[in-house]
C-alpha cells in the first residue's frame, strides 16, 4: 500500500495514503478531541471539534474526516484551533443540561467532560428559542434504556451504531433545523419502536441522552470493575461488571481483542 509522510506538530509520520490525520496523529500517541468520531464508527464530521489547522489550507479540516497528503503539514493545538474548539463545545453546551443525567451518575458525558478540561463554568451564549428537543419529557417506555433528547448533540453515533454495526435500521433523524432531533421509526417512543434492546446505540452514545436503565440497582461512580467473561453463549463477549457491596449493578462490554466491546440485550 502507498504511503505517505506528513508533520504534526513538528513530528514526521510516514502512514498508509487512505489514513485520516486523526488516525495518524492518535497513532504516535497526538491527542485531538472529539464528539461525533468513534474509532469503531464511519466518521461524518458533524460536530467539528477536531478542527485542525493546515498550512496552505483555506479552512480548518475535521481530522476524523480529512485524509492525509504528502508533505501536508498540521498544527493540532494552535490558539486559533483551541479559540474554535471552545467556541463550539460553549455553543453546545448552552443547550445541554448541566449536569445530564449521564453525569450525574457515572461522570462521563464527554460533553461536560470537555467543558471542564477547557474551564468552561459557564456558556458566553443562551439560546433564544429552546430547542424543540427540550420540550419532551424523558422517554422512559423501554426497560433498559433511557432517553432523554435534552442531551442530545445530535453527533449521529447513535445512527450510526444501529443502522451500520447492528443494521437494525431503527434510530434516524426526524424534522429539520432547529426542530432536528434522532427518532426511532417513525418518531415513536422507543420501548413501542422496532428496537430490540441490543443497547448498541446506548454504549455509542456520549452524553445522556440514551443510558442504561438501572433494573435493581442505581448507577454510580463508587463501583468497583471486574473484567470477565460473558457466560451466556460460546461467543465469549469481554465484559467489565461494575460491583457495590459484591452485588453486580452494571455490565459494560469490555474490547478485548474480537468483540470491541459490544453485547447483546442477554450480556448487558
Amino acid at each position: 500500500m502507498d504511503t505517505v509522510t506528513l508533520t504534526i506538530n513538528e513530528q514526521s509520520i510516514t502512514v498508509s495514503q487512505d489514513t485520516t490525520i486523526w488516525e495518524a496523529a492518535d497513532s504516535v500517541g497526538i491527542h485531538i478531541p472529539t464528539l461525533c468520531h468513534s474509532p469503531k464508527l464511519r466518521p461524518v464530521a458533524v460536530c467539528r471539534v477536531c478542527a485542525v489547522e493546515v498550512e496552505k489550507s483555506r479552512t480548518m479540516p475535521a481530522a476524523c474526516i480529512r485524509q492525509v497528503e504528502e508533505g501536508m503539514v498540521v498544527h493540532t493545538n494552535t490558539e486559533k484551533v483551541q479559540r474554535a474548539r471552545k467556541t463550539l463545545v460553549e455553543l453546545l453546551l448552552s443547550e445541554h443540561p448541566y449536569p445530564c443525567s449521564q453525569h450525574k451518575t457515572t461522570h462521563d458525558c464527554e460533553l461536560e467532560l470537555l467543558g471542564e478540561q477547557m474551564e468552561i463554568t459557564a456558556p458566553r451564549f443562551n439560546g433564544t428559542e429552546t430547542p424543540s428537543t427540550q420540550l419532551r419529557p424523558p422517554d422512559e417506555s423501554s426497560p433498559v434504556i433511557a432517553v432523554d433528547l435534552n442531551a442530545c448533540i445530535l453527533c449521529d453515533r447513535c445512527i450510526r451504531a444501529c443502522d451500520e454495526v447492528q443494521v437494525n435500521n431503527v434510530i434516524g433523524r426526524a424534522k429539520k433545523g432547529h426542530k432536528t432531533h434522532i427518532a426511532f421509526d417513525t418518531d415513536v417512543p422507543m420501548g413501542e419502536s422496532t428496537c430490540v434492546s441490543c443497547g448498541e446505540c446506548m454504549a455509542a452514545c456520549p452524553t445522556g441522552a440514551l443510558v442504561n436503565k438501572p433494573i435493581t440497582e442505581s448507577l454510580g461512580t463508587d463501583e468497583k470493575t471486574v473484567d470477565s467473561v460473558c457466560p451466556y453463549c460460546g461467543v465469549g463477549c469481554g465484559v467489565t461488571y461494575h460491583v457495590r457491596d459484591n452485588k453486580i449493578v452494571h455490565v459494560a462490554g469490555r474490547d478485548d481483542g474480537h468483540t470491541e466491546g459490544r453485547l447483546c440485550v442477554k450480556g448487558r
